[in-house]
């Protein structure tokens, strides 16, 4: 978690930080780490009607490497969207909020997700991710979007914490393609499939989570030879 807060907060000067945090291990050329941003398209399931929903994720990894096959990426997101736009009516949790029928629902989910995966390489560059994902909700609202007769925008947020549960159990697959074999820029795509129910007892109804996300890692020197 220090390495990925490091890594987002002063990335001009996060080299020097690690250092002084870690020394020696830094250099070590087995460890990489970086700062990853991605494409996020949510969804929510046994939700029909809903549409995707964009967004964009932001964190950072370290990639912990076995052998010429064998690693392990662990992704720190402290800005995971989800959620789904354009959700029917049917499954709204506020009560009687004004003129709903006329507005669009938009359900907001934000988490701070941490994802160890144990990484394939194929080649130096390509390599195949799978695993476990664990996610802590941090923001759940509902935003009601409504046009006024004289053409303007209405816009109702409801802050739904008490109605979801503050864990996320997920499981996800990353492939992705680095380049300057292995050690470069990192191009991923990743699927995450959740496996535990959003919504607490509260609500009349159940849904997972589900995305899939484009990502870009940006590898921070760490000092290692090449």
């Amino acid at each position: 978690m220090i390495i990925c807060l490091t890594a987002h907060c002063l990335p001009a000067h996060s080299q020097a930080v690690l250092a002084l945090l870690f020394g020696n291990k830094v250099s070590n050329p087995n460890l990489s780490l970086g700062i990853h941003v991605g494409l996020e398209m949510s969804n929510l399931t046994n939700t029909p009607g809903a549409n995707v929903l964009p967004g964009l994720a932001l964190g950072a990894y370290t990639n912990i490497k076995f052998s010429s096959k064998w690693s392990l990426s662990n992704y720190f997101i402290f800005k995971s969207p989800r959620g789904a736009a354009s959700v029917p009516l049917a499954y709204q949790i506020q009560p009687n909020v004004p003129d709903a029928e006329a507005a669009n629902l938009r359900r907001k989910l934000t988490y701070l997700e941490i994802s160890p995966l144990p990484r394939y390489n194929f080649t130096p560059e390509l390599s195949l991710a799978a695993g476990p994902q664990f996610a802590i909700k941090v923001v759940s609202k509902d935003i009601y979007k409504s046009t006024l007769t004289d053409g303007g925008q209405e816009t109702l947020v409801y802050n739904l914490k008490d109605n979801y549960n503050w864990l996320d159990v997920d499981a996800a697959a990353d492939l992705q393609y680095a380049f300057y074999k292995g050690n470069g820029v990192r191009l991923n795509l990743r699927f995450s499939q959740g496996l535990t129910n959003i919504y607490n007892d509260k609500v009349p109804f159940n849904a997972k989570n589900q995305y899939f996300q484009i990502g870009v890692g940006i590898p921070i020197s760490t000092g290692a030879s090449k």
